[in-house]
């Protein structure tokens, strides 16, 4: 038991005696899920991931084991190795560290912006993209995970969300139309956004592109899908791997109301002109 003797006798004389450990594990273990929350939703996620368990484990482990078994010389290699590492890790993840910092940035600014009924607003400009567009549309309104992955692939719009927007990014001949627009807290983050096709074979016999991207974000994410179809100008949507298909306006309206967004507005649920 001597070594737990040498232990207490360190920690004795500092201000939080034998819990200074417990503290640093605590200090750690917050900046780690700091960022993690911050780099949920970018491409780098996963490998941070990867790299933490895998990676942090197998060093951790190689480390107490060098020191049980008193080999300095692997213990220092270690410790240099940790060291070099976290300059690659910075030079790796680069892309994800600038947007923690821009979403650090973002997240204390204050806001005094225009509240929407987005349900209305969506609802509105999907019933007339059906009937007038004559190129279907896809409506991606982002909820608890983020899918900044595919924000990136489109084009940058950062609008507030309003029907005349969405008809004027999904109608034939527009440069935007070809692609899904994402929402994201009432604003139109960007337009002609790529999703993952869905590979599951028997739901998505007989559907076309569009519908298929639609339910690979849902098999990806908790993001919820409006669809217009190009060639019969049926709306359907898609949340939590399902598709829910033929809503007219006020079916669509509900279920972007219950699933999504409460409506901030108190206007009358009426079906828009054609």
């Amino acid at each position: 038991m001597s070594w737990l003797s040498t232990m207490f006798d360190r920690y004795a004389n500092l201000p939080l005696g034998v819990f200074s450990p417990v503290a640093e594990i605590l200090i750690f273990s917050v900046m780690a899920y700091m960022l993690m929350t911050f780099m949920y939703g970018t491409r780098g996620a996963g490998v941070l991931r990867g790299l933490a368990m895998v990676g942090g484990s197998l060093t951790l482990a190689l480390f107490v084991t060098a020191q049980w078994l008193h080999l300095d010389n692997v213990s220092w290699m270690i410790e240099n190795l940790v060291n070099i590492s976290l300059i690659g890790v910075i030079v790796i993840f680069q892309p994800e560290i600038r947007h923690v910092l821009v979403k650090l940035g973002e997240s204390v600014k204050l806001w005094n912006a225009k509240e929407v009924a987005l349900d209305k607003e969506i609802a509105d400009a999907a019933i007339w993209i059906a009937k007038n567009g004559g190129v279907g549309g896809l409506i991606v309104i982002e909820r608890d995970m983020q899918v900044n992955a595919y924000i990136e692939s489109g084009i940058t719009i950062d609008a507030l969300c309003n029907s005349p927007i969405l008809r004027t990014i999904f109608t034939k001949n527009t440069p935007l139309h070809d692609g899904a627009a994402i929402v994201r807290q009432g604003r139109i983050i960007a337009a002609n956004c790529l999703l993952p096709l869905s590979e599951n074979i028997e739901m998505t016999r007989g559907m076309g592109t569009r519908h298929r991207a639609a339910l690979g974000l849902a098999e990806e994410s908790d993001a919820l899908t409006v669809v217009i179809s190009e060639e019969t100008g049926k709306i359907s949507v898609t949340m939590n791997g399902e598709f829910i298909r033929d809503l007219d306006y006020e079916r669509l309206r509900a279920l972007l109301r219950q699933s999504v967004y409460q409506s901030t507005s108190e206007e009358e649920n009426e079906a828009p002109a054609a």
